[in-house]
This record gives structure tokens, sequence and C-alpha cells, in this order.
């Protein structure tokens, strides 16, 4: 009897290239949010960071006695890597027909590409479920907040962000005539710099925010005297202050109806820290480092994405082979049982 070894047969080195070097559209949040992190285990433990570094101490001392010493905290958590997989099939018609003319095509390629397509669009959906205000679940919240009370950075609706911040809030909500979102924008970037000692520098916009954005009258009040310039992204991100960038999420998943809805909340933003540039691919970012503290990160077994090799199928005729990746979104938080510090949204900004 053959071994798991034995059976397991390696991986396809070209189209696991391929899979790993696969482009993320302009559009990506799961990459943008939670940047990829190595790791070579299955299971291990994440890491929490206590705020001892905020500490004032008094690191004088007089000849002969004990020198000040510091110490870090690292609460710590279990995680387990979830397992996806995907397999592309071709018959064996199609691949004689695409090698034969002039206009050969490399089916093997374009059918990854497309499968590891399926895959990006799947972790969008969840990484945006991880990070999303829903009346069920909010993981910005004290898991045990005393009742009536809002400890933490998310919430449903601009009104109960209103009700949370008062009169450092905004007028109104950002579908009113009378918004002025760089008022909610420095609030909540305020407040994550109060758990984290640094201000988000990154935001995720739903599309009927950003479409909004685009005639807030406040916003191009401001901006006529200083560029003849279009709203964009990118003049979006300077007016809030956020050095790494602002993405609005574009991607759409097929419910179960049969229409397309969008992954990330319509009506939402996200506010966030991150010390890491976003990757352009599905592999680990520039710099990205799980001993960094930061919203969020993807932790991804070393050696993943990668494509076992084809293999045929003799009752169908076709070739078939499979794309693995193992991953899992870790909000990172303060402390033992801290709240997520990091990062702030509003699932519902316009309402």
């Amino acid at each position: 009897m053959m071994n798991l070894q034995q059976t397991y047969a390696g991986v396809d080195p070209i189209l696991t290239t391929l899979a790993q070097g696969f482009m993320l559209p302009a559009t990506n949040i799961a990459n943008f949010i939670a940047p990829v992190v190595d790791t070579p285990t299955r299971a291990g433990r994440i890491l929490r960071f206590g705020k001892e570094q905020f500490a004032i101490n008094d690191f004088r001392r007089a000849y002969g006695t004990n020198i000040p010493y510091v110490q870090s905290r690292y609460d710590s958590e279990p995680y387990a890597l979830e397992q996806e997989v995907v397999a592309w099939e071709l018959p064996e018609e199609v691949i004689e027909n695409a090698g034969e003319g002039p206009a050969q095509v490399d089916l093997r390629a374009i059918e990854t590409r497309n499968a590891m397509s399926r895959l990006m669009n799947a972790y969008e959906y969840s990484v945006s479920q991880a990070i999303t205000v829903v009346p069920g679940y909010n993981p910005y919240e004290d898991p045990t907040p005393a009742a009536g009370s809002q400890t933490g950075l998310g919430f449903l609706t601009w009104t109960t962000f209103s009700t949370a911040y008062g009169a450092a809030a905004g007028p109104s909500a950002w579908s009113s005539l009378t918004s002025n979102p760089i008022e909610d924008v420095l609030t909540l970037k305020r407040t994550v710099a109060n758990q984290i000692g640094i201000r988000p520098n990154s935001m995720v916009l739903g599309t009927a925010v950003f479409d909004q954005l685009l005639t807030n009258q406040n916003i191009l009040e401001r901006i006529k005297y200083t560029t003849a310039d279009s709203i964009d992204t990118d003049m979006l991100a300077r007016y809030f202050g956020l050095e790494r960038g602002l993405r609005v999420a574009e991607g759409r998943y097929l419910a179960n109806d049969g229409t397309l809805q969008p992954v990330f909340p319509e009506n939402g933003i996200l506010l966030f820290y991150s010390p890491n540039g976003p990757s352009d691919s599905v592999m680990p970012a520039g710099g990205a480092n799980a001993a960094t503290p930061a919203f969020a990160y993807t932790y991804q077994l070393t050696g993943t994405p990668a494509v076992r090799p084809e293999y045929y199928i003799r009752e169908r005729r076709v070739v078939r082979a499979e794309i693995t990746v193992e991953r899992i979104i870790n909000l990172v938080g303060l402390g033992a049982t801290g709240a997520i510090g990091s990062g702030a949204m509003v699932t519902d900004i316009l309402s």
C-alpha cells in the first residue's frame, strides 16, 4: 500500500508559479485589509500585544542601584488554518482542439487563472464577513460589555456612531447635504489612536459611499480652490490623511436568488492601520510580519497556493488539476481579551 507522501506526488512547479503569481484586481480588499504572512505550520498561536510601550518610565538611576528594565507582554490564542481547494477539468477533445491551428491556446494556464480568481473572490467574501458589524456580531466590541454601553469601534449605522460620540461626530449621515465626512473620519482616527498610539492609514469604502462622496458639498467646496482634478480614490486618501491608501470595494458575489450582491457593504466604511504595503498578488506582502501590530493579517501556509500535477480521469476522458491554499484571517487585538483597537467600522454610514 502506498503511503500518503507517495500518493501526494508533489506539485506542478509551472502551474504553481502561475497560481502564486496571480495578479489581484486593483479593487481587491482581502489582501489590502489583511496582508499575507507566511506560516510553516497549519496550527499555532497568535500574538496579542499590550500597551506597555506607551508607558512613561523613569530610567534615571543612581550609581550602584539596579538598572531599570522593560519587558513586553505578549498574550496569545490558538489558530488553525482552513484549507480551500478548487479543481479545474478539461475534456481531452477541448485540449486537442486548442492545440491545433495557428491560434494555439494554453488552456491549462487559463483555467489555473480562472480557478485562482474563484478562490480569491471567495476569500474576499470571507474577509468582509470577518470584519463587518451585523446585529449579532461586532468584532470591534468587548464581548461582554455593560448594558447599553458602546466600548468598541464598530457601529451598525452612522446614527449609532453619532450617539456614542455626540458632538465629536459630524452634523449628519453621509447621505445628507449637511454631512461633513472629514469630521467623522477624524473622530474615528483619534479614537483608534487612543487604542494603539497611531492613527489609521488605510480605508475601504463601499460603492454607494464612494458615489456619495463624489458629490459631497463639503468636499467639493474644500478642493475647488486647491485642484482642478476630479474626486478619485487618490484625492480622497490625501483629503482624509491616509498614507497607505484607500480602496473602493467593487467585488460582487452571486447570491442564492441569482443576483450579484456587493462583497463589502455598499454603505460601509472601514478605517484601520496596517504597517505593510498592500500585496498585488496572493503571496506575502513586502515586510509583512506576524510580530508587528496591525488591524488584520492573513496567515497562509508556506508554499501555497499549490497546484498538484494534473491527472487523467479515464471514465470521463478529462484532465484534472487541483489548487490548494491554506489560510485564515486574524483580527489582531490588544491584550489577552482586548477589543480590536486598530480599526473602526460603520456598516451603514449613510443612515
